[in-house]
């Protein structure tokens, strides 16, 4: 499975469709296309675009949704470069991936920014590519954890190497606050953020090692039904 994928709706390299047959070639039961959403970072969907975007996915999930389970989702860029207080209700996707949360580095904005954006915006929220031990540093870990269960905020473990340190990947330096959100409902997704190498698709079977060292199938579970819950 494998819930960060970007095409050519933003800024991949294949459509939608060639990453699915590969997909089903390479025999991955669930998949998630999570393009770029407005952002000036990069080339990402616009705004206008965003029902012809769904309708896509949703035609391509129809045509093989026999072979395999196909998602909709976007990646915010939670920074100025995105117009973040103008943000529709995203009613057609099924989840929301938000990268650079409280990251000082990419001029992220903070969590509590984020909590204030979950009250108006009733759809799964998943920080992407998180670096736990450096962006949250300076917070009480279980306060932290705390926090991201009351408001139903789940983390991703990504697999792709810009999110490493030491060629270790960010998740695995943050062992302590894994082993506490598997005592919690705190959703776990997994994805390798696949731009451009077909390969990467696959690209994620440290993740579930590592959801299996941490204990957190739980929290894997609970990911895949609230996406189910909501999808389309």
């Amino acid at each position: 499975m494998n819930f960060h994928i970007h095409s050519t709706w933003s800024d991949g390299t294949y459509t939608p469709e060639i990453i699915v047959k590969e997909a089903i070639k390479r025999k991955i039961d669930k998949i998630a296309i999570t393009d770029h959403y407005a952002t000036t970072k990069t080339t990402s969907l616009p705004p206008k675009y965003i029902k012809m975007y769904v309708e896509d996915l949703k035609a391509l999930r129809k045509k093989y949704g026999k072979e395999i389970d196909i998602y909709i989702g976007l990646e915010i860029d939670f920074s100025p470069r995105t117009d973040i207080d103008n943000l529709p209700d995203f009613s057609d996707v099924d989840f929301l991936l938000f990268e650079y949360v409280q990251d000082e580095f990419w001029e992220g904005y903070p969590l509590w920014m984020l909590l204030n954006l979950r009250k108006e915006i009733d759809k799964p929220f998943i920080l992407a590519h998180n670096e736990i031990s450096r962006n949250f540093k300076d917070s009480d870990i279980v306060s932290l954890v705390r926090v991201l269960e009351a408001d139903n905020i789940g983390i991703e473990l990504n697999t792709n190497f810009n999110y490493r340190k030491f060629e270790i990947p960010y998740y695995r330096l943050a062992p302590q606050f894994f082993r506490l959100i598997s005592e919690y409902k705190v959703p776990v997704s997994v994805g390798s953020d696949m731009h451009d190498d077909l390969n990467d698709l696959a690209n994620v079977e440290d993740a579930f090692s590592f959801i299996q060292e941490m204990h957190l199938e739980d929290n894997f579970k609970l990911f895949l039904k609230e996406v189910e819950k909501y999808e389309g």
